[in-house]
């Protein structure tokens, strides 16, 4: 009894010192390679310099390496004025994705293809409401628009429908959809990187990266001002931006303001992350060269192999059919309403690398347990039988 005690408090002992390895490596994960503070700095100090109301301007921004997101004023609607073609021209090519249609199928007198260009690099205006006509009535084609979107169905209003209306956080999700499944809508990024290569967000990068980019402009009749830009800025890890404002003639340098400060960002935010990425692979490699479980606890197929053989030995007279295999666990996979999921960030994924040890090392402990437990049982009985 007393050699069953001490099995029991040295098993005990190792998973207790292992995991409190696991918690302190865990406490050690970034909070984020995006830092909301950081961001507002810039922000606030971008607009106080130039004078600017932040009432009249609404930013989303997606760091596409991890997925982490900043916005500001996000769930504002404006006028989407050609923000809305973006979506429009998805629903189309993935017709062609799908093979319903072709590059070369005629539109209203014209190839998809052409389409494409004309809506947009041009961003002709005729030639996209007859498009968003061939497909459906507007509102329709608005409630199709939702499916590049997680967003519930209780986040649109009738603006939305009825108006065209658009939110910077709705319109980042398009763009993204679009960037993380860029093969399902041929050519589109092509055409938006030769959308106003001058202007916009390209006003104040030039060629320094590639711009994918769809603006819009329009002044109502009351004279207010909607001019925007959504894109993609394809710096080493891209990221994805969506400035929506209310202002008129400084517009464009606002967006070209903005691009340039979040690009600046995205710089430093890659070197975060690459350290992070560095400090992480220290950690587990040295988690997995020196826990303490690899000099006590066995593997996890020893301590099943053990229970095997003491469970024969316990009784001689029954044997296991070795012609019985055990089916394997199928795995199966939750639907999801989008086919292509966000990758998770680094703090997610090395979160997830230490969830799987700590329960490797749960799992051990277990049968650990079971196989002392075992021993102690056929011990036991071994001993009556001599008695």
């Amino acid at each position: 009894m007393k050699r069953i005690v001490r099995q029991l408090f040295l098993l005990l002992l190792t998973a207790f010192l292992s995991l409190s390895c696991i918690l302190c490596i865990g406490a050690a994960e970034p909070s984020g390679v995006v830092r909301a503070d950081e961001i507002e700095a810039l922000f606030d100090a971008y607009l106080t310099e130039n004078d600017l109301n932040p009432d009249l301007i609404s930013v989303a921004y997606e760091y596409t390496a991890t997925g982490e997101r900043w916005y500001h004023l996000e769930d504002r609607w404006y006028y989407s004025a050609s923000l809305y073609k973006v979506p429009l021209m998805m629903l189309l090519t993935e017709r062609e994705y799908s093979g319903e249609l072709t590059k070369d199928s005629d539109i209203n007198g014209m190839t998809l293809e052409a389409i494409e260009e004309e809506v947009l690099v041009n961003s002709n205006n005729p030639i996209a409401y007859s498009t968003l006509l061939f497909i459906a009535q507007p509102d329709v084609c608005r409630r199709m628009f939702c499916r590049y979107s997680d967003l519930p169905e209780e986040y649109y209003t009738w603006d939305y429908y009825g108006g065209s209306y658009f939110t910077a956080r709705f319109m980042t999700d398009v763009m993204s959809t679009l960037y993380r499944n860029e093969e399902c809508f041929p050519r589109m990024t092509d055409c938006l990187k030769r959308a106003q290569t001058d202007h916009y967000f390209r006003l104040k990068l030039g060629d320094r990266w590639e711009v994918a980019q769809k603006y819009g402009t329009y002044q109502d009749e009351d004279g207010t001002d909607w001019n925007h830009a959504s894109g993609i800025i394809y710096t080493p890890h891209p990221f994805i931006l969506t400035v929506m404002t209310k202002y008129g003639g400084i517009s464009e340098t606002i967006l070209g303001d903005l691009a340039a400060l979040f690009c600046d960002y995205t710089i430093r935010a890659d070197s975060r992350l690459a350290a992070e990425q560095l400090k992480n692979a220290e950690m587990t490699d040295a988690l997995s060269d020196d826990t303490p479980a690899g000099d006590t606890l066995r593997g996890t197929e020893d301590i099943i192999s053990d229970l095997q053989m003491s469970e024969t030995t316990e009784d001689e007279d029954r044997r296991m059919d070795s012609s019985q295999a055990r089916p394997e666990n199928q795995v199966e996979y939750a639907a999801t309403d989008r086919e292509t999921l966000t990758p998770l960030s680094e703090a997610e994924s090395s979160g997830g690398r230490l969830a799987v040890i700590a329960a490797s090392l749960g799992l051990e402990l277990i049968l650990g347990l079971l196989l002392i437990f075992t021993r102690h049982r056929h011990d036991k009985r071994r001993q009556r039988r001599r008695k």
